[in-house]
């Protein structure tokens, strides 16, 4: 994952040879080829070749997503996260400045889903609003309605 954000930080669109980044990262540079020849594989980065050679991204920096670079470079970093948070955790936090920004995002889109979703919301996701004394039946029962045409996602799915 850093050895990315470092391609995407430093490239400027031109080939970042991959020792720079392993220098820069310290990180080992025969780790990184098996990563970056996974990367490639699935069309991410591409290798350009000669004395001005490396790697480049093949799309824009913000085509590509943390989320597809964990499942192709890490596919088992999703099972931990749920079995572990802290173990997932761990391993996102191996570069303190790129997790700083990535758990700073995460929390604002937290905070800011936290803000949207109301108690009749998640009342609204049980097929029968089992409430006898709802406060607000007719919008319960207007997002119940949204959710089964599917014109709105239920909260455990946003």
């Amino acid at each position: 994952m850093q050895a990315l954000f470092d391609l995407a930080h430093h490239s400027h669109g031109q080939p970042v040879p991959l020792h720079v980044i392993a220098e820069r990262q310290k990180l080992s540079l025969p780790f990184l080829e098996q990563i970056f020849n996974k990367l490639k594989k699935a069309g991410v980065v591409a290798s350009v070749r000669g004395p001005k050679g490396g790697y480049i991204l093949t799309r824009p920096c913000n085509q590509v997503s943390v989320g597809e670079v964990l499942r192709l470079t890490d596919s088992s970093f999703y099972a931990v996260a749920k079995e572990d948070p802290r173990a997932a955790n761990q391993a996102l936090m191996a570069d303190e400045r790129m997790s700083l920004m990535l758990w700073n995002r995460l929390s604002d889109h937290i905070s800011a889903f936290m803000e949207k979703v109301t108690f009749a919301d998640l009342c609204s996701e049980t097929a029968s609003n089992t409430c006898p004394d709802c406060t607000c039946p007719e919008y319960v029962k207007d997002v119940q309605g949204q959710i089964v045409r599917g014109e709105r996602k239920a909260c455990g799915v946003m």
